[in-house]
């Protein structure tokens, strides 16, 4: 691995904020609440399935391919969180994939005397929870508008509108769009009950989710949709299903400019995404193959800080979960 490639922040965290140490982590992702409101949303084609042609990869000549993912570890103590954050984008080239990857550590306590002190890496946050949230969805922003180059195709993981994350995004799209970009967002789950309440399918299917892992036939993507957001209309996105292999399905969605400004190229985009998701070949955890390397580097990220060493130096008092249940 280039490490000249690989930003890492060890020491800026006050050695002064715990006394105990913790070894126990768990896994947390960014809060989002899937769009569930039901009155702006419709069919934008005629057909409820089309069939992938994932013979059609014609795009990657012309166009730059990308992708982000993260891997976090949240480690809890009566101080407060400290959080490790490892974002990485990827560039796919003809034999090798470059890599950006950013891992950080931040520390969010309600303790008031960092309310006002300069400690970089150290987060004064009343609601930690919420403060949590606005950095890995800021940390998520910087990586991608930092590393993806003009004409490029983005693959990113996770939804465009969702909660409190949905203005930053929104307007990282535009800037992305403004670079002739095409952001790309996957979702792999969801409870969203858009799709069966608007074509009145809710009397057989628990969520969108089960429609079409039941309806779509492998090597078939749903008609497109179009959401808008009843309160802020600039909340839009469309958005399709994808059963590009047999098994679980996983939703594709972009904002409503992307979709009309790159209209024309909506089926080999489609075609390319399908053949992305047969290269990877998962069938348990089916994912497009450079989300799925980007995650790679990414969980590959937490290990180069050598946490342990890490905790060791700023010691930590424990949670009685953190403790019971890591």
């Amino acid at each position: 691995m280039n490490l000249s490639r690989v930003r890492i922040r060890l020491n800026n965290i006050n050695k002064n904020v715990t006394k105990y140490l913790s070894f126990d982590s768990s896994p947390i992702a960014v809060d989002v609440e899937d769009a569930h409101d039901i009155a702006h949303v419709v069919r934008i084609e005629d057909s409820l399935s089309y069939r992938l042609n994932p013979r059609d990869i014609s795009l990657i000549k012309d166009w730059n391919i990308y992708a982000y993912d993260e891997s976090v570890q949240c480690y809890n103590a009566l101080e407060g969180s400290l959080i490790f954050c490892s974002c990485a984008v990827i560039k796919m080239e003809e034999n090798a994939y470059k890599f950006n990857l950013s891992v950080l550590p931040y520390f969010l306590t309600s303790i008031e005397k960092y309310k006002t002190a300069q400690c970089e890496g150290v987060y004064f946050a009343e609601n930690i929870r919420r403060e949590r949230n606005k950095i890995l969805i800021e940390s998520k922003i910087k990586a991608i508008l930092e590393s993806v180059e003009p004409h490029s195709i983005v693959f990113i993981d996770g939804p465009l509108i969702g909660g409190m994350a949905s203005a930053y995004m929104v307007r990282m799209d535009d800037k992305l769009r403004r670079n002739d970009c095409i952001p790309l967002y996957f979702v792999k789950n969801s409870d969203s009950r858009l799709v069966i309440s608007n074509c009145e399918l809710s009397k057989e299917f628990n969520s969108d989710f089960h429609w079409a892992s039941c309806k779509l036939k492998t090597g078939c993507r749903s008609s497109f949709f179009r959401y808008i957001d009843k309160q802020n209309s600039m909340f839009s996105k469309v958005f399709t299903y994808i059963k590009a292999l047999a098994g679980f399905t996983q939703r594709m969605e972009m904002h409503v400019q992307t979709y009309e400004k790159y209209k024309a190229l909506m089926p080999s985009l489609l075609n390319l995404v399908s053949y992305f998701y047969i290269v990877q070949g998962d069938y348990t955890n089916p994912q497009v193959r450079p989300i799925a390397i980007a995650e790679k580097y990414a969980r590959e990220g937490l290990k180069i800080l050598n946490i342990p060493v890490l905790l060791s130096m700023l010691g930590f008092h424990p949670t009685i979960n953190q403790v019971r249940f890591g």
